[in-house]
Order: C-alpha cells, then structure tokens, then sequence
C-alpha cells in the first residue's frame, strides 16, 4: 500500500467521508464504531469477503465449526463491551474458571485456575515450593499490571509541551508511578526489559509451571523466553484483566467470529459503513497529512481522518 502525494489535497472520484479505517480485523471494527459513535461518517474498507480479521469462526464440515486463528476474545476490554453495547448485538461471554490445563508426557496434567488458591492448590502435587509460593507471585504480577493498565488508555504527555493538559497526565503518571510503593517501582522498572523465562524462574521452581506461565509473554510474538522485554508483554496481557498469573481464558459463544459479527453490527448501529472485497492500494497525502484512500479499483474517497489496522510496513511502505 503505502503512501502517495497529491499536491492538489484532492480525490479525483469518490465519496468524502469524515474517517476511513483500513482493514475490517476486530481491532479496525472497534476503532470504527468508536469513531462512529462519536459522530463521525465512517467507513471501514476490508480486502476480503468478510469482516473480522483474526477472529473469525469456519465451518470445517457440516454442523462443525472452529475458530479460525484466534480461539479466544484476547484482550476484550469490559468497558468496550459496555460502550459498544455489544452484549444487546448478540455476544455472550464465556469465562471458565480453569485459565490454563497444560498436559505433561508423564500423563499429568497442570491446570491453572482463576482463583490463585485453587491454584496453589492444585500446585502441591507438583512442588511444595511452588504451591507456597504462587499466591505472592500472582501478587505481583497484579500489582505490576496494574499501573500497565492505568497507562493503557492515557494519551502519553508531550512532555516539551506547556498546556495544562499535559503536565495533569504526567502529575497523574507519577503520582500513579509513586503508589507503587519504592519496592514495587524500582521493581517495575528492572523486571520490564527482562526476559519473561527470568522473570517466572526468580518466583517458580518447577519448568512446567514457568513455562506455561511464560508462554502468555510470548504469544502472537516474533520471540521467544529469553527474548529481552517479554515480561512486558506478559505484564501487559494481565493489564486491565482480572488474569493476575494464570491469565483470562474469556470465549464467545459461537466462537470469534460471533465477536466481529457484534462488532460490526454495533458499528452499523451508529452509522458507519463497512465495504468488504475492497482492497486500499495506497493512502493518499498533502502536506504531510492524510487526505484519503486509493483503493484497487481506481477509486478514490477523500477523508480527513485515515486509520489503519494493518502493519506498519504495508500502511506506510506498501
């Protein structure tokens, strides 16, 4: 796709549309709906026949259907589900209690669950030291998260700004930052650009238990445990959930698909506009701004607000 300049500002065809959200994944259909919500006129543009991305649920035989990629709802925010009112277009949620089961090549299996007792618990029969030790583990790992999940929806501060605005989010940082406490602070600060196989491997004894705990810092990740910084992504899996240690297992009924169906039908509910076989070639530009879409068929529709749901690479260098 990337990037073309019209010195000119203009579309030569098309319609105009307040925002143009490129790609119809989950996380496009959010942005649309939130952008619609807010009285927009928007148009999400996908390449493929249907909406949704990852998640996405198909029929691999008669009466038999599978997650396509994604086989949970991933990071599903609950306060997205209550402004969306997705739960009235039709998603009900799932949410076991067993997080994680994890069979071994001895036949036993580890299991852990929502409830760190339950799962301390079940630790026993594993390692007395790592059952004893679990409860503060998970501990922390809320702890640390915790300030992530105050970070996550904050515009961060332009900190060679002079507004108001910006120094109350960095007071706000900070003071958020002090709460910590001195030990869990400079405890953040060390564990964020560990290795996540470090991180688990200075609280947890046994390899089973820290590599499934581990694995949540390395899913949808090009690395691996002893990648720099993956605690960061399994702080940051836990952010804003109620997963602590054992992470959140939350499931649509009907599988992800029926979570980009909701989605997409509450964008429609207010008012965007969803086009599926239409592919956006390249982002149109004028004076270092984005004034539009090119699509594959030759048209153009103009908009002063582009949002892109694809990578980096290909929304910037084609």
């Amino acid at each position: 796709m990337g990037l073309s300049h019209r010195p000119d500002g203009r579309a030569r065809s098309g319609n105009r549309y307040d925002a143009v959200v490129i790609g119809g994944g989950h996380n496009g259909l959010v942005a649309a709906a939130y952008l619609a919500r807010g009285g927009l006129r928007t148009l999400v543009l996908e390449r493929r026949e249907q909406p949704g991305g990852a998640a996405l649920t198909s029929e691999l035989a008669p009466g038999m259907r599978a997650p396509t990629l994604a086989h949970t709802v991933g990071r599903l925010r609950p306060d997205v589900v209550r402004d969306l009112q997705l739960r009235d277009h039709g998603l009900s949620l799932v949410q076991p209690e067993a997080r994680v089961f994890a069979p071994q090549p001895d036949g036993r299996g580890l299991t852990l669950y929502g409830d760190p007792a339950r799962t301390a618990e079940s630790l026993a029969a594993w390692s007395k030291a790592d059952a004893e030790a679990y409860p503060a583990f998970d501990v922390r790992v809320r702890t640390l998260a915790g300030f992530l999940a105050r970070l996550l929806p904050l515009t961060p501060p332009d900190i060679r700004g002079r507004s108001v605005t910006d120094a109350l989010e960095g007071l706000r940082l900070a003071l958020g930052f002090r709460a910590l406490g001195r030990e869990e602070g400079r405890a953040l600060l060390r564990v964020l650009p560990m290795a996540v196989a470090d991180f688990v491997g200075e609280s947890l004894e046994s390899d089973a238990l820290r590599a499934v705990v581990a694995a949540r810092g390395i899913q949808y990740a090009a690395a691996g445990p002893w990648s720099a910084g993956t605690t960061a992504m399994l702080l940051l899996d836990s952010a804003g959930n109620d997963g602590g240690a054992a992470g959140q297992a939350v499931f649509a009924r009907g599988g992800p698909g029926a979570l980009a169906t909701a989605v997409a039908s509450s964008a429609r509910g207010f008012g965007a506009e969803i086009r599926t076989d239409a592919a956006v070639t390249r982002i149109a530009s004028s004076d270092d701004r984005a004034v539009g879409v090119v699509l594959e068929s030759g048209e153009e529709i103009q908009s002063s607000v582009v949002v892109s749901g694809l990578d980096p690479k290909r929304t910037l260098l084609g």
